[in-house]
């Protein structure tokens, strides 16, 4: 690995701003329990704010109800495209080559997510060139969405402008 591994996950820990629950709206990123989380339903009642939500490096739903008063961290929440490299099927890890800085990562694993990990695999195994889309947030990494492409017989793959995610 050129660069530290904690590269992303020292990114991706800064925290930007606090803000009170009655100022959220929908698609607004919050820390729920250490869970960055994007807002997709708010539900005002009797001084409480009921959020419907979804963790942004799992996507599952996650419900929280708080006063109004209450403050919420609004975390960093940052997106990059790598380009995969290596798999190890012993611990699910994988290592990607960052497709602008050209540095490479072995901190990610498959992701739990069927269609994602079947795309990763199964394009790297056909010797296929598999992009990667990466999103950090709180110091936690995930795959979000992958694209798979045709070797070409050029040696250097240039990234299509109209990549699927990002």
């Amino acid at each position: 690995m050129t660069e530290s591994s904690d590269a992303g996950a020292s990114r991706a820990s800064k925290i930007e701003t606090l803000r009170l629950a009655s100022d959220i709206e929908i698609n607004d990123c919050i820390d729920l329990s250490g869970k960055p989380c994007r807002v997709i339903d708010i539900c005002t009642e009797r001084g409480l704010c009921h959020f419907r939500t979804i963790n942004i490096l799992t996507g599952n739903i996650v419900r929280s109800i708080v006063p109004l008063s209450t403050q919420f961290v609004i975390p960093d929440v940052s997106r990059d495209i790598y380009q995969l490299k290596g798999i190890s099927y012993k611990d699910d890890s994988v290592t990607l080559l960052h497709c602008s800085r050209a540095y490479t990562r072995d901190d990610i694993f498959l992701p739990h997510n069927g269609n994602l990990r079947t795309m990763m695999v199964d394009g790297f195994n056909d010797d296929k060139i598999v992009i990667v889309g990466i999103v950090t947030s709180l110091g936690q990494d995930a795959v979000y969405a992958v694209d798979v492409y045709k070797q070409s017989n050029d040696s250097d793959f240039v990234m299509p402008k109209n990549v699927g995610f990002h």
